[in-house]
């Protein structure tokens, strides 16, 4: 069978990071983390202890289960996250193409952070934003209008 490639997004915080896997069935979540950190490097990053990552050992990546255990209550705290392991290959691991992995960092202390994946932003009223095309338009007609 033909190993076809994946891409998966490492979320923390506001930041999204996009990490191509051409061989899931080989590539193992170490190489995922390297690339990770060859990433982080390679980019302007605000975030100060983002960009101070030079070694794999410093972030963890965790993943939601795929199917909550029926016996398990949900946690008041939020969703339970399983960290993944370095030596096991992505497809092992349970990855899917376009999955969503969360990205926590080793604090001084040698503690690992809480995840914290940002969440976009509701629109308020979609009403309000039907109606600009039409302001626009009426805008745009005016100015042809004064121009002739």
């Amino acid at each position: 069978m033909a190993s076809t490639s994946q891409y998966y997004r490492v979320k923390r915080h506001t930041q999204t990071i996009f990490i191509n896997s051409a061989n899931p069935n080989s590539e193992r979540v170490l190489d995922l983390k390297h690339k990770i950190v060859k990433a982080l490097a390679s980019t302007k990053n605000p975030d100060p202890a983002a960009a101070a990552v030079s070694v794999p050992a410093d972030l963890q990546l965790l993943v939601l289960p795929a199917k909550p255990s029926s016996g398990s209550a949900s946690s008041p705290s939020g969703p339970q996250y399983t960290p993944l392991v370095d030596s096991k290959t992505l497809q092992a691991s349970g990855l899917v193409d376009q999955q969503v992995i969360a990205m926590t960092l080793k604090t001084r202390d040698g503690a690992w952070e809480d995840v914290s994946i940002a969440q976009p932003e509701a629109l308020a009223d979609l009403d309000d934003l039907e109606d600009e095309p039409e302001e626009v338009e009426a805008v745009r007609s005016a100015k042809g209008k004064e121009r002739a």
